[in-house]
């Protein structure tokens, strides 16, 4: 896959992204940033994997797959920079928390993170495992 088509595979997740961004850190520009940030990382990371894999863009069923494993990966990335920037930002998102969520954005970012996942994202508990680099559940007890 080149990179212009691995633009067009991920920019219609861009929306979705941010809305997920924001969960963790609650200011428009920086929500952004780390959506940008985010697809960066994933890029660098999985640029082999990326460039070897031979998708065919115009099969709706190939595309909705890799779509929804760019997302995953994305979304891990995310987790990973949005926990320790919303650590540094926290001055700032304490002051500017969205009217009527004092609460939620009152909780560790992370807890917010998987909270969206698993209720605006319809994840399941492992997705969310893998995607938070936690332990998992069954070692919890």
């Amino acid at each position: 896959m080149k990179r212009k088509d691995f633009y067009q595979l991920a920019f219609p997740l861009t929306d979705k992204l941010y809305r997920f961004s924001y969960t963790l850190i609650p200011d428009d520009l920086q929500a952004e940033q780390l959506v940008i940030d985010s697809l960066n990382a994933y890029l660098l990371k999985e640029r082999k994997n990326i460039l070897r894999k031979e998708i065919n863009l115009d099969n709706k069923k190939d595309l909705q797959i890799a779509r929804r494993q760019v997302f995953k990966g994305i979304l891990r990335h995310m987790c990973d920079i949005g926990v320790r920037r919303a650590g540094q930002l926290s001055e700032l998102t304490r002051t500017e928390r969205p009217e009527g969520y004092a609460a939620f954005y009152a909780l560790d970012p992370k807890v917010r993170f998987v909270m969206s996942l698993r209720y605006k994202g319809q994840f399941t508990v492992e997705q969310i495992e893998e995607m938070v680099q936690a332990p998992p559940y069954r070692d919890w007890e």
